[in-house]
């Protein structure tokens, strides 16, 4: 009986020993041996590679400035949730997942928004998502001529829309030059044939499809008619007669 007791005593002395001594060096961070064990770790884990993936049209430059990252810095105790925050802030990056990768990496894993609109407005052009998001204030429109082009005011804020109605109709999508929302209500679209369509308020979906038909029905741009007016819902009319047998 006295063993059993002497060794249960033993026992407990060494776990609270034990749990005394992970409590010292959890809140004493100054004590000789964290310190002993934050040097070794600062000194093995220094950052040698940053990885970055997706980046496509976001400028690599601007990314490291903003993370401001310096080689040999140790990446055990780098805030990663602050890195993913100052990342976000750089033009065209939408979201981003950022890890280390042991003994001296930091990838940086990029989701870019996809540009789908170029927006000119009061002498500026932006650079807009197909919901209308500004991803970035441009110079000049080159290199995104395959981009829906808009102008108008408002325009941005109800672009996506207009994005998702013509994504039904390929064939008028892609006869597109540019388009204006007029009165911050409606929109015209100009054919690259140098037509005008102009469009009612509101939806127009049903607008589209009778336009859709029309032109591949009556041929109406092939014989000339350069605007098409359907503000009237349920009405088409153009710039010349057209007799709906022929």
């Amino acid at each position: 009986m006295p063993r059993i007791v002497s060794r249960v005593y033993i026992i407990s002395l060494l776990i609270i020993s034990i749990l005394s001594i992970s409590v010292y060096l959890y809140y004493d961070k100054g004590n000789p041996i964290n310190i002993y064990f934050n040097n070794k770790a600062e000194n093995f884990f220094k950052l040698e590679t940053l990885k970055l993936d997706g980046r496509y049209r976001s400028n690599k430059e601007q990314i490291l400035s903003t993370l401001s990252l310096k080689k040999d810095s140790p990446i055990l105790f780098l805030d990663l949730g602050d890195l993913r925050k100052k990342i976000l802030v750089v033009p065209w990056i939408k979201n981003a997942s950022i890890s280390r990768k042991f003994p001296n990496e930091i990838h940086i894993k990029i989701e870019e928004y996809q540009p789908s609109v170029i927006w000119e407005h009061k002498n500026e052009i932006y650079v807009l998502d197909d919901q209308g998001y500004h991803i970035e204030k441009v110079n000049k429109k080159d290199g995104y001529d395959d981009l829906l082009h808009i102008s108008g005011e408002s325009a941005d804020i109800n672009v996506e829309s207009l994005i998702l109605a013509l994504s039904q109709y390929p064939s008028l999508k892609d006869r597109i030059d540019y388009t204006k929302f007029i009165g911050k209500r409606r929109w015209d679209l100009y054919f690259k044939e140098g037509v005008l369509i102009k469009l009612p308020m509101g939806d127009i979906n049903d607008a589209l499809l009778e336009l859709d038909q029309h032109l591949k029905d009556y041929n109406l741009i092939e014989k000339g008619h350069k605007k098409i007016d359907l503000r009237v819902k349920g009405e088409i009319s153009t710039d010349r007669i057209f007799k709906r047998n022929q």
